[in-house]
């Protein structure tokens, strides 16, 4: 009786941890933002020692992978081809089916025809690959390596699975937002806001005070005042609200 009372537990813990990963993301406007936020949380769930996620380019053919993450470590940019059918991607890709891996050595050949080499990072004994779907299109890839043997399960396969549905939705979500951005005026681009205007300008959509504002940035609230009204004059507003809505129409805040 005990151990079905920890398994009960422990699903009750994964549901509450993936419900926080689907709320934190569907916020999220960038690749690179998603996958740090699913990145920090995933690690509660199953051994994800590198976590990566590639957006498939229809114009190219190739899977994208940026914020991709090892060992709490980020990694650099990089592409695979995703007809590429001596790599798992392309195996995900042909077929829309997820891949489990518990011991690389004895199981590639289950994928693949002969063994490969990462591409990035370390060489994997533990893997699983989800195709991440929308309108029944494949419009990404989720992975999760680990260095360990045995270290998923059909649980883990199952996190996973709705980790990308939850991250489909996110994509399409901010395909959604980049679409409906109205593109600059000219006159922006002659006296556009300087960095630190964008900080306080994002500052301001946070519902920060200009005190609150200049306690955060270290600055005196009269410069707080003297950056705001940069902001209204070179956006053409007269108040904060005003300031929030456009910019936000603009794509400067998200």
């Amino acid at each position: 009786m005990e151990s079905k009372k920890i398994d009960f537990e422990d699903l009750l813990n994964n549901l509450r941890v993936l419900n926080q990963i689907g709320a934190a993301i569907l916020s999220e406007h960038t690749i690179e933002q998603i996958t740090e936020t699913v990145y920090h949380h995933v690690n509660q769930l199953m051994d994800a020692y590198s976590f990566a996620i590639g957006i498939y380019n229809p114009a190219s053919g190739f899977f994208e992978y940026v914020g991709a993450r090892e060992n709490d470590k980020l990694m650099p940019p990089f592409s695979i081809y995703a007809h590429n059918s001596d790599r798992f991607s392309g195996w995900v890709f042909a077929n829309k089916k997820e891949i489990l891996i518990n011991d690389f050595e004895s199981e590639y050949h289950l994928y693949l025809p002969k063994s490969i080499t990462a591409l990035q990072g370390l060489e994997p004994a533990s893997l699983m690959y989800v195709p991440i779907l929308l309108h029944q299109e494949i419009i990404g890839i989720l992975s999760v390596r680990t260095p360990h043997k045995d270290a998923y399960n059909a649980q883990s396969l199952e996190i996973l699975k709705i980790l990308a549905v939850f991250i489909g939705k996110a994509i399409e979500n901010s395909r959604t937002i980049r679409s409906n951005i109205q593109p600059l005026p000219k006159s922006y681009y002659l006296d556009p806001l300087s960095a630190r205007e964008l900080e306080v300008l994002g500052l301001l959509y946070r519902g920060f005070s200009n005190k609150a504002i200049a306690e955060n940035l270290f600055i005196s609230s009269s410069t707080v005042k003297t950056h705001t009204l940069n902001i209204y004059q070179k956006l053409e507003v007269a108040n904060r609200t005003q300031a929030i809505v456009k910019a936000k129409g603009y794509g400067l805040i998200t």
